[in-house]
């Protein structure tokens, strides 16, 4: 087995990527695909039960190219990864530094489309080869990178208490970390660690050091501009990190290229957010801002994508993300609600995910509803049409010049129901119409039904087509919505999972999980234990 192994790690000097031979000591048959050829040899290599064999499978199969940038090298690498975890269960190598540095690596790999699930796979990496100095370091890194450095320096403190070896390079990289340098290890000491995240760490620092003369000022306090990560009409939205390496969001408007409706309706997502983020966790915190006749500056949490980048990144949904992404919705926009305003133009974008929890980023078209109404009139038709309720398109059969919709409360949730629609069947109720014409009168014409494929969840389809109903007095309330039977967790329907072995090793990650304090990451990091640990 281990000379059917060396033979399959020879042939990595064969590019299989395109097909194109670019040096091959051992034959391959030249009907192998690329895919095939790879899956092939990490089988032939997991059957030798030699985690250094795999990862120095690994390590050649990496050496191709860049996974950050070759989408298709880093599903490859992620998909050999999961093989070997679930050949050779974690609970029988975790002694293994070939096995620790796999663990470190896949993390990472994880960390460059999603950092929540990085997040997850470091702590089960670390909660089993606590005594690897690497594990540690790559994890305190992870986190650095992303600012958070007191994070990054309890997971180095927490290495000293539990002895990883050496223990001189835990003290080196918290030297480095306390001095402000990110560079954690020494010159000669880099290579050591697994895989290639320390690289990223230093292109961090020398990001900083490229960005110094770009940076703003608001009200006397200078941010690094690290990126700009959103952009639309008049504004801009920037990465930025202050003198403390802490990560915010800093919104600009340029007031002077916006006419006087759009230079409104940004002072009102100011006054908005300002007013009301005391009132619910679901809503993005605005930290400080600055306003003057050229500009606005709005200093904000940064998130790690909004829920629109979040879904084409995923085929299917996590049924226990999405009913806690649905309740966080609901969260945000009762918040407003009860405050008065109507937002009219809710979708993905505009909510963010922040430490596993979504929350609601966008004020700019939403509007006040006076005390003694129920709804406003809105002079022009807004929003997006994948989303719009039927009461926001304007009726053409009124007098010209005079078009106007009327929009309530009921209009969000018909929204927010596109958005779950879309959570569960990959696409909204009315996507696949192309023609605007065509979809704007299919989204308010009563005879055009909308399609509900049968699903498991039962109440959640009932969710749906009680969100989805035209008239608006018909249509079910925020309220209702967070005393529906859907969000009840009695109402899940689970199929009967076998107890875990009772061990102590097994606490030790569920003591882990919990002090995540997050149920979806929770989830996702229970997901990646369970397949560690390859349970029958």
């Amino acid at each position: 087995r281990e000379s059917s192994a060396l033979q399959a790690i020879s042939e990595m000097d064969y590019d299989d990527s395109d097909g194109r031979q670019v040096k091959r000591e051992a034959p391959i048959s030249s009907k192998h695909t690329g895919l095939q050829n790879t899956t092939d040899n990490i089988n032939q290599i997991i059957g030798s039960n030699s985690p250094e064999a795999c990862w120095m499978y690994l390590t050649k199969l990496e050496k191709r190219g860049n996974p950050q940038t070759d989408t298709n090298l880093l599903l490859k690498l992620k998909d050999c990864y999961s093989r070997v975890f679930s050949r050779l269960p974690l609970r029988m190598y975790s002694n293994s530094e070939s096995y620790a540095k796999m663990l470190v690596r896949y993390a990472e790999l994880k960390g460059i489309d999603d950092p929540d699930d990085a997040r997850d796979n470091f702590i089960v990496a670390r909660s089993n080869c606590k005594g690897f100095a690497f594990v540690h370091i790559a994890h305190a890194q992870f986190e650095v990178a992303r600012g958070q450095v007191k994070k990054g320096t309890s997971i180095l403190q927490k290495a000293l208490q539990v002895n990883a070896k050496p223990t001189e390079l835990i003290e080196t990289a918290m030297q480095k970390l306390k001095s402000g340098n990110y560079q954690f290890l020494p010159a000669e000491d880099r290579e050591s660690l697994p895989g290639r995240f320390h690289l990223n760490v230093v292109n961090y620092a020398v990001c900083l050091a490229a960005l110094s003369n770009e940076s703003i000022v608001i009200k006397g306090k200078r941010f690094l501009v690290l990126k700009m990560i959103g952009r639309g009409g008049s504004s801009k939205v920037y990465q930025v990190l202050d003198q403390r390496n802490q990560l915010f969001a800093v919104k600009y408007v340029n007031l002077e290229e916006a006419d006087a409706q759009t230079v409104e309706s940004y002072k009102n997502e100011r006054e908005h957010l300002n007013r009301l983020q005391q009132y619910s966790d679901q809503i993005i915190k605005l930290y400080d801002y600055e306003i003057t006749n050229s500009y606005i500056y709005m200093l904000m949490e940064c998130g790690n994508l909004d829920l629109s980048t979040w879904l084409r990144n995923r085929k299917t949904v996590n049924p226990l993300e999405r009913k806690l992404y649905w309740k966080n919705m609901l969260e945000a926009v009762q918040t407003i609600h009860k405050h008065g305003i109507v937002h009219s133009d809710l979708k993905p974008a505009n909510f963010v995910i922040v430490n596993a929890s979504l929350k609601l980023i966008d004020f700019g078209i939403a509007n006040r509803i006076q005390p003694d109404v129920t709804s406003i009139m809105k002079d022009s038709q807004v929003g997006t049409l994948n989303y719009m309720p039927p009461e926001a398109i304007k009726d053409t059969s009124s007098q010209p010049g005079k078009a106007s919709s009327k929009i309530s409360t009921k209009g969000d949730v018909w929204s927010l129901g596109c958005i779950m629609y879309c959570m569960t069947y990959g696409k909204t109720p009315f996507q696949t119409i192309t023609n605007q014409i065509t979809k704007l009168h299919a989204i308010i014409d009563p005879t055009h039904e909308i399609e509900f494929p049968d699903i498991a969840e039962k109440d959640l389809l009932d969710v749906l087509k009680r969100c989805l109903v035209r008239n608006p007095r018909d249509r079910i309330s925020i309220a209702e919505l967070l005393e529906h039977s859907y969000l009840k967790l009695q109402s899940q329907q689970q199929s009967p999972v076998p107890a875990p072995p009772d061990n102590n090793d097994l606490k030790r990650i569920l003591n882990e999980l919990a002090a995540l304090q997050s149920p979806n990451s929770i989830a996702r990091a229970a997901n990646v234990s369970i397949t560690m640990w390859n349970f029958p």
